[in-house]
C-alpha cells in the first residue's frame, strides 16, 4: 500500500479515536505521552542521515566540474523565489478576502503564558544561531548539541565531504566506505518511512484534540476560510505553475506533488520539519526518482532555506493581526512591507522547529515596529493548524526544489516500482 495512503488512513484513525474517547482522561494522557515518544523516534535518525548522506553527496558531486555549485545555487535560487512569490501572493489573497485574526483563542490560557513563550523564543534565537555556527565551539560538540536544527550538521558535512573527495587512490577507500554508509542511511530512512504511520496515528490524535479543545477554528470561519482558500490556490495553481516554469514543463507537477504527500502529511500533523525528513528523503529518491548524490546535497539545504510555506502563512497571519488590532484594512504599502519582512524572517525560522510561524510573525512585527496590542499571542492557540500548514508547503517545496535541480542536471534514475513508498 502506498505510504501516503497509510499516513492519511492513520490520521483518520487518530481522529476517530479522539472523537470516541475524547472524554477519557486516561486515553488522552496516554495519547499525548506516546505522541511525544514516537515524535522523538521519528527525529532520531535525521541527524546521522543528513550528515552521512550530505558528506557523501558533496564528495560525489565535487568530482564533476560545476555540479556541486549548480546544486547549491539552484537551491538558493529556488528558496528565494518561492518564498518571495508565495508571500507576495498571500498579500493579494488577503486584500481580496480580508479577515481579522481570531484573538479569542483559549490556548494558552493567559496572555502572560503566551508572553513568556514569545520572550523565550526571542531570547534563545541568538543562542541558537551561536550553536548553529560551526566556528563558535568545537564542531563535534556542536554536532551533538544540534537537537532541533540541521544547520550545524550541514556545515560540518560540507567540510567533511569536500575533504573526502576521491582525488587520489589513498582517499578512494574512505570515499567508498562513506558512500556505503550513506546507502545504509537511505535504507534505514525507507524502513522508517514505511512504519511511520504508527507515529502519525498518535500524533494526529493529539493534533485533533488540541484543535478541538481550542475551538477557535470552529467559530472564526472567515479566517479559516482565508487559510483554506490560500492553501487550495497554492497547491493546485501557484506551486504547480512555478515548478512547471522552472523545469521547462518537462515534469508533471501534479504527479510530483502527489508523490510528496506522505512527507507533507507527516510535517502537517507533527508540526516539525525534522520529523518528516526520513519520509522526504525516501519520497525524493524513490517516488521522484532523483539520484542519491543530488538528494543528499540539495535536500538538507532546502530544509533550512526553503520556507515558502512559512512566509505564506506568516504573511497572512501578520496582515490579519494588523487588521484585527487596528480595525481597518492595512494599506497596500503596509501589506507589501509585511510580505518582505515575513520572507526575510522565514529564513531563520528553522532554528525554532515547531514555532516557525510564531518566530516569523513576531520578528516581522518587531522589524516593522508595529504593535498589535498583544493579539499575536493568539497565534499559539491555532499553532497546530497554521504551523502545520506552513510546514506542509515547506516540505513540498523542498522536494520540488530538489527535483528542479535534478531536472536541469539530468540526475534522474530509474525506479522499478514508483509510488510504492
Amino acid at each position: 500500500m502506498k505510504t501516503w495512503l497509510t499516513y492519511l488512513a492513520a490520521a483518520a484513525m487518530g481522529l476517530a479515536f479522539e472523537l470516541t474517547f475524547k472524554d477519557s482522561t486516561v486515553f488522552l494522557s496516554v495519547m499525548y505521552v506516546l505522541s511525544e515518544v514516537v515524535l522523538k523516534i521519528g527525529i532520531f535518525i535525521v541527524f546521522p542521515l543528513a550528515f552521512f548522506t550530505m558528506a557523501s553527496g558533496t564528495a560525489s558531486l565535487s568530482r564533476r566540474r560545476g555540479h556541486f555549485s549548480f546544486v547549491l545555487l539552484s537551491t538558493i535560487f529556488w528558496a528565494a523565489v518561492t518564498s518571495m512569490v508565495l508571500s507576495v501572493l498571500a498579500v493579494f489573497i488577503f486584500r481580496l478576502f480580508p479577515a481579522a485574526f481570531p484573538v479569542t483563542s483559549t490556548t494558552p490560557e493567559s496572555a502572560g503564558t503566551a508572553a513568556s513563550v514569545f520572550s523565550s523564543l526571542s531570547s534563545s534565537t541568538a543562542l541558537k544561531l551561536d550553536y548553529a555556527d560551526p566556528l563558535s565551539v568545537n564542531s563535534f560538540v556542536n554536532f551533538i548539541k544540534s537537537s532541533d536544527c540541521l544547520l550545524p550538521v550541514i556545515a560540518i558535512a560540507l567540510v567533511f565531504g569536500y575533504a573526502i573527495r576521491p582525488t587520489s587512490e589513498v582517499v578512494r577507500p574512505a570515499y567508498i566506505t562513506l558512500n556505503s554508509i550513506s546507502e545504509v542511511m537511505f535504507r534505514l530512512a525507507k524502513k522508517l518511512a514505511r512504519f511511520l504511520w504508527i507515529a502519525i496515528f498518535f500524533i494526529a490524535g493529539t493534533w485533533f484534540d488540541t484543535m478541538w479543545a481550542d475551538g477557535t477554528v470552529f467559530v472564526s470561519w472567515r479566517f479559516t476560510t482565508l487559510l483554506c482558500l490560500a492553501a487550495v490556490l497554492m497547491l493546485f495553481a501557484v506551486i504547480p505553475l512555478i515548478y512547471a516554469l522552472a523545469t521547462g514543463f518537462r515534469r508533471n507537477p501534479y504527479r510530483q506533488i502527489t508523490r510528496l504527500l506522505s512527507a507533507a502529511t507527516a510535517a502537517f500533523f507533527s508540526d516539525n520539519y525534522l520529523f518528516s525528513q526520513s519520509t522526504l528523503y525516501t519520497d525524493c529518491r524513490v517516488n521522484l526518482g532523483i539520484q542519491k548524490n543530488v538528494v543528499s546535497t540539495a535536500l538538507p539545504i532546502h530544509s533550512i532555506l526553503t520556507k515558502g510555506g512559512t512566509a505564506l502563512v506568516s504573511t497572512l497571519c501578520t496582515c490579519a493581526l494588523v487588521f484585527s488590532a487596528s480595525g481597518s484594512m492595512p494599506t497596500v504599502l503596509q501589506t507589501v512591507t509585511i510580505a518582505f519582512a515575513c520572507t526575510l524572517m522565514s529564513f531563520i525560522s528553522c532554528i525554532h522547529a515547531g514555532y516557525e510561524v510564531v518566530v516569523t510573525v513576531a520578528f516581522a512585527l518587531n522589524i516593522l515596529n508595529v504593535s498589535v496590542q498583544g493579539a499575536e499571542y493568539s497565534i499559539l492557540g491555532l499553532l497546530p493548524l497554521i504551523n502545520g500548514l506552513a510546514l506542509l508547503f515547506d516540505v513540498m517545496l523542498a522536494g520540488l526544489g530538489t527535483s528542479f535541480s535534478a531536472c536541469h542536471l539530468g540526475a534522474d534514475c530509474h525506479i522499478k516500482a514508483k509510488d510504492t513508498v
